[in-house]
């Protein structure tokens, strides 16, 4: 089949969303498809069949903040390049991953006007939530699931900015009236969690199926720990992700023991201010490209995820059991789905210092109880999260939404 890959970004940049869009790539060839990946266009944008027809990101070269918003929620050159594109490669079937404020819902309106079959990945709660998360004023949110997205403006739920606020509840009632998702033919949720919310939300049942997402597992697990252990945080620096109780956290562990944090995100100079003045044992590693996240894991003596949001299918979660390496991380979202509690990693409610502390020094303090979970948890993605078993899943979805 010749599959059109729809993504923002066509990097190797870290993210969910990217490893998602580059590992799909690599699988479907590996499966003997053709594939054609479409993203905005970019310094770093890897090679692309279409490379010269890639559009910029809506909003580029806007002149005011009100101007970017409003670009950020249907782009003219996005849609006009994606047509173009479909004429041009004549696609069996479109797999949209996340396209919100850069390629825009724009998107799904030249699927549909080409009548090509659409999947769509949902990485988050956008198509139900205008600020993607369900999490507002540092704490979950369902305001917006019975189609109240005024409360959006309100709660100035996008980073606090009042324009990309109106703007996205502009941008949810307009989705809604028009049918942008009648335009989809199959959505897929990589957690039943996240399903369940976006169908409460208003996505039809019928049309939302679950597949947890796939992960490279190292061919072993880590044989040891290095000394002294340290405790890797891998993923944005943002407050969702429950940084702050991770710095809180990081005070109360063992004498020697070393928190890092690889990522970048808004947080990271409030981080960087706050770790020097008050001594933590932090390392502030910036993002680091995926050889050297791999590395650092394989190193660690526990992962952490102390996320406050309804996580979905988290890699940071994956990416640490496929090296063996156990996980303490918050019990929300889909982590459970994930995290066997007190089997392949503990799980502690979202928020809780010293709940996060106790867990990681129990997991540091006895080395063989961790190094046990590790190997639960190399063994638990081997089987649950097996990317052979994840493109065949996606063929039989892409052949059934084709006819």
């Amino acid at each position: 089949m010749r599959v059109l890959l729809v993504g923002n970004h066509w990097t190797l940049a870290p993210g969910g969303a990217e490893t998602m869009l580059v590992l799909t790539a690599d699988l479907l060839r590996a499966a003997g498809h053709e594939v054609v990946p479409f993203a905005v266009a970019e310094e770093r944008t890897l090679p692309t069949p279409v490379r010269s027809s890639l559009p910029t990101a809506a909003g580029a070269g806007a002149r005011t903040r009100f101007g970017e918003a409003w670009a950020g929620t249907w782009s003219p050159r996005a849609f006009r390049a994606l047509v173009r594109v479909i004429d041009e490669v004549r696609p069996d079937v479109a797999h949209v991953h996340h396209v919100f404020e850069r390629l825009t819902v724009s998107v799904l309106d030249a699927l549909q006007r080409r009548g090509v079959p659409t999947v769509m990945t949902l990485h988050d709660y956008k198509p139900v939530c205008p600020n993607f998360r369900l999490f507002t004023d540092g704490a979950p949110c369902t305001r917006c699931l019975s189609g109240g997205y005024w409360q959006v403006v309100r709660h100035r739920c996008l980073e606090g900015s009042r324009w990309r606020s109106v703007a996205a509840a502009a941008d949810a009632y307009a989705s809604r009236s028009r049918g942008v998702y009648d335009r989809v033919d199959r959505f897929l949720a990589p957690s039943a969690f996240l399903r369940d919310r976006v169908v409460e939300g208003g996505l039809p049942a019928a049309r939302v199926e679950v597949l947890p997402n796939p992960v490279v597992a190292a061919t072993e697990p880590r044989p040891a720990r290095a000394e002294p252990p340290t405790v890797l945080y891998a993923s944005r620096l943002v407050a969702e992700k429950g940084v702050d109780t991770l710095l809180d956290a990081a005070a109360r562990l063992p004498p020697g023991v070393r928190v890092r944090l690889a990522g970048s995100g808004r947080l990271e100079r409030a981080v960087r201010s706050r770790v020097a003045p008050e001594r933590l044992p932090v390392d502030v590693l910036g993002p680091l490209p995926p050889p050297d996240v791999a590395a650092a894991l394989r190193a660690a003596a526990v992962a952490v995820l102390p996320a406050l949001w309804w996580e979905n299918c988290p890699m940071a979660v994956l990416e640490a059991a496929a090296q063996g390496v156990p996980v303490v991380a918050s019990a929300v979202g889909g982590v459970p789905e994930l995290v066997d509690d007190g089997s392949t990693g503990l799980l502690v409610p979202p928020g809780d210092a010293a709940a996060l502390a106790g867990a990681l020094t129990r997991l540091l303090d006895r080395s063989d109880e961790a190094d046990r979970m590790g190997r639960a948890g190399w063994a638990r993605v081997r089987a649950r999260h097996d990317p052979d078993g994840h493109v065949t899943a996606l063929q039989e979805l892409y052949r059934r939404v084709a006819r």
